[in-house]
């Protein structure tokens, strides 16, 4: 295998990721897409990111409303049973779409906007940790 081969061949296997997943979390997603908004399950979620399980598919860089709610037999009556979260799409998959989300402050699509509708990843990672 000549040099070049070799370097992508490790460096495509390598888990690039920065955060830590949490494997079907017990969430709802919902996202309006001009019909009735249904729920949608995650495969898996992070503080920087989430994959969606969806038929619906963008194009990279679209960015996305995306309300998490808890199950309500998981849900602690003290916390808040959902989030909304801006999101941009950064890839597709067979069975779904991966987003990072956008938090207010962070270079993107919105960059100068007068509103930021979404949860800064403060009041994300709280809300995780009450699931």
């Amino acid at each position: 295998m000549n040099p070049e081969m070799h370097w992508f061949a490790r460096s495509s296997f390598k888990d690039r990721r920065s955060t830590e997943r949490y494997r079907e979390p017990r969430l709802a997603a919902y996202y309006w897409n001009g019909a009735h908004a249904v729920p949608h399950s995650l495969r898996d979620i992070s503080s920087a990111g989430a994959y969606l399980v969806t038929e619906d598919r963008w194009p990279p860089g679209t960015v996305v409303m995306i309300t998490l709610q808890k199950s309500v037999k998981n849900a602690d009556p003290e916390s808040n049973r959902s989030i909304r979260v801006q999101s941009k799409v950064i890839r597709s998959g067979a069975d779904g779409v991966g987003f990072a989300f956008v938090f207010p402050g962070t270079p993107g699509p919105r960059k100068g906007s007068a509103s930021f509708d979404g949860a800064d990843q403060k009041a994300l990672i709280a809300f995780a940790q009450s699931l």
